[in-house]
């Protein structure tokens, strides 16, 4: 597992962007799942862009 110092944002995940990572019960679920995800970055990238990211 990667290591990143206090403050580090990673944009970029190492995994397979087409699938989020772990098992999923159905089809239905793993999209819920990426969909999540995506609109979970695009919320960090948001305030990041903003100044809103951590303090240092």
């Amino acid at each position: 597992m990667p290591r990143f110092d206090a403050g580090e944002v990673q944009l970029e995940p190492k995994w397979d962007e087409r699938h989020p990572p772990g098992q999923f019960v159905s089809d239905e679920h793993e999209a819920d799942c990426s969909r999540f995800l995506e609109e979970v970055k695009e919320s960090i990238r948001r305030r990041y862009e903003l100044g809103l990211g951590p303090k240092r």
